[in-house]
């Protein structure tokens, strides 16, 4: 049942990102695609216009390991976490820095960049694992839902927790492998599900997204997380590899994405726990 007041206070975005300026913060020359600016002061806008008191911002793929403009946004808002995105190797002295610069998880983004072999997403995730042991960090991961099944015997392993982005699935309203990995590591205890990104797996009106949001809760409402995956970067079918053309972000209206949330879950507790309580928990706000 609904009653209180939404977004509630503490609410956490927790799946955004910041993009340029540009002529400050270039992009990688290896990239998928050019997105348009989305600065800071965009996304403190953003945060101010839906009453958002928190936010975690993710290392987007077109700035590889160079989390420089995150960091700089970062330190514009005044409760902000990020998951960046690092080289294999790291000094201690370095993973301190970036702890105390508010970093709480690395990301491994395998879906953006496109098919890749099972071993590379092991070695690739187990290397972003034994970085974020240092602080107890966790492992974000974006990667198709058909890998869940064979990833699951390393990800239960790994001594840190996991966070999928974007629900964790390609498409909602199936009983899939996929889906059923996912719940059993939801289960578990060590995995996060961020209900973020609906437009990237279903329109984002799908009446399919209410009843999988709740099936998610339903196995663990502790490990559930809302992102509106602000400024809703350009389809992937769009996308060109390299080229200098700024391709425009998706019409989707953050406002809209976040009404939804309720009417997923149904209840003022479940709201409250998805919003604010998880992510506290999570991110160390």
């Amino acid at each position: 049942m609904l009653a209180a007041a939404f977004p509630p206070p503490g609410a956490t975005d927790c799946h955004v990102h910041v993009i340029g300026p540009k002529s400050r913060y270039p992009l990688s020359r290896e990239r998928r695609y050019t997105p348009m600016d989305a600065p800071a002061a965009a996304l403190a806008a953003m945060l101010a216009r839906l009453k958002l008191a928190r936010v975690v911002l993710v290392q987007p793929s077109f700035y590889r390991t160079d989390n420089a403009c995150m960091f700089a946004a970062m330190a514009e808002l005044p409760q902000a976490r990020g998951v960046a995105v690092l080289p294999d190797k790291v000094a201690a002295a370095e993973l301190d820095r970036l702890h105390a610069r508010g970093i709480r998880g690395l990301r491994v983004n395998i879906a953006t960049g496109g098919a890749a072999a099972l071993e590379v997403m092991r070695r690739d995730i187990a290397a972003a694992a034994r970085l974020c042991e240092r602080h107890g960090w966790h492992v974000q991961l974006f990667v198709a839902s058909t890998a869940i099944e064979a990833l699951t015997p390393l990800l239960k392993e790994l001594p840190v927790d996991i966070v999928f982005d974007h629900f964790g699935l390609n498409a909602p309203g199936a009983d899939t492998p996929g889906l059923r990995a996912l719940k059993r590591l939801l289960h578990a205890g060590k995995t996060w599900v961020k209900i973020s990104g609906a437009y990237r797996i279903t329109s984002w009106r799908d009446p399919r997204l209410g009843p999988l949001a709740r099936e998610l809760c339903a196995v663990n409402p502790q490990r559930i997380v809302w992102g509106s995956d602000w400024p809703h970067t350009p389809k992937h079918s769009l996308r060109k590899p390299n080229a200098e053309e700024e391709l425009p972000f998706q019409a989707i209206d953050t406002a809209a994405l976040l009404a939804l949330v309720p009417h997923w879950l149904g209840n003022d507790r479940l709201v409250r726990r998805v919003m604010v309580d998880n992510p506290r928990k999570l991110y160390d706000f």
